[in-house]
């Protein structure tokens, strides 16, 4: 099995900046073709699965959710950026990756979008809603079933349990203009748009915030064609020294199964 991890890679992609896994099942290896290897199915791999703004890295399953549990890092190896602002980590973070993006022993290189998330802002007007009779928990319950969606009931089949939740359509919820015409019923018994009551907006602001030893934290993920991070530290960390200057207050280590490597030694 092989594991795929894509992110986005761009600074203006409206897409999730969530990392997404999808796991390939192979074939026994006595069914492949002659000659085809690890490293040319990787190959093969990348070339047909290639979409803008996405980088990909490969992995074992397994091993990918155990270095996620031991090291707090996905791909094999990385880098931990700490700071005092999502802003300055993630500025770090592309400058780490330009820099070491043309050595040749790095297959991809992505440094998180941490400060670049979306957020739908829902404001109530508390003078207009008064006027209809609405409290803020009208509004809210509103916003939490007919928006977010609500669970209504729990379905039950044996030993198993699945919840039955409710909310509006994806047409009705797919952009400002149809939030705003999301109906909310009075205590008069009429129905009026959410717009007459509440303001909606879209923001920017952190995608995630990630604490670790009292910083903030960023994550810089790096997939090597080979196993040898002692090596391609020390090269990257010689490359880093000479071009990369962080501003005051900032800092890199790094991360991965190379922290392993370390304490072996």
């Amino acid at each position: 099995m092989f594991g795929t991890i894509g992110r986005s890679d761009s600074a203006t992609d409206n897409a999730p900046l969530d990392m997404y896994d999808t796991t390939i099942m192979l074939k026994p290896r006595e069914k492949w073709r002659s000659g085809v290897t690890y490293e040319k199915l990787i190959q093969e791999m990348d070339a047909k699965l290639q979409f803008p703004g996405l980088s990909n890295t490969w992995t074992m399953p397994v091993e990918n959710r155990l270095d996620m549990e031991l090291t707090g890092i996905k791909t094999p190896l990385g880098m931990k950026i700490q700071g005092p602002t999502l802003e300055g980590i993630q500025q770090a973070g592309a400058q780490i990756q330009q820099v070491l993006s043309g050595i040749p022993e790095i297959r991809s290189i992505f440094a998180e979008r941490v400060s670049q998330g979306f957020y739908l802002n829902i404001e109530l007007n508390r003078e207009e809603a008064s006027r209809y009779g609405l409290t803020v928990a009208d509004v809210q319950q509103a916003i939490t079933s007919g928006i977010g969606g609500a669970k209504v009931t729990e379905n039950i089949e044996g030993r198993e349990r699945y919840p039955v939740n409710v909310r509006y359509n994806r047409d009705f919820r797919d952009n400002v203009d149809e939030l705003r015409r999301v109906l909310i019923g009075t205590p008069s018994g009429a129905q009026i748009p959410i717009e007459q009551v509440v303001h909606i907006s879209f923001s920017r602001g952190p995608s995630m915030l990630r604490d670790e030893d009292g910083a903030l934290t960023g994550y810089v993920y790096i997939d090597l064609k080979s196993g040898n991070y002692g090596d391609f530290v020390k090269t990257a960390d010689e490359m880093l020294r000479q071009k990369l200057r962080l501003p005051a207050g900032y800092s890199f280590k790094w991360a991965g199964e190379y922290e392993f490597e370390l304490r072996a030694k």
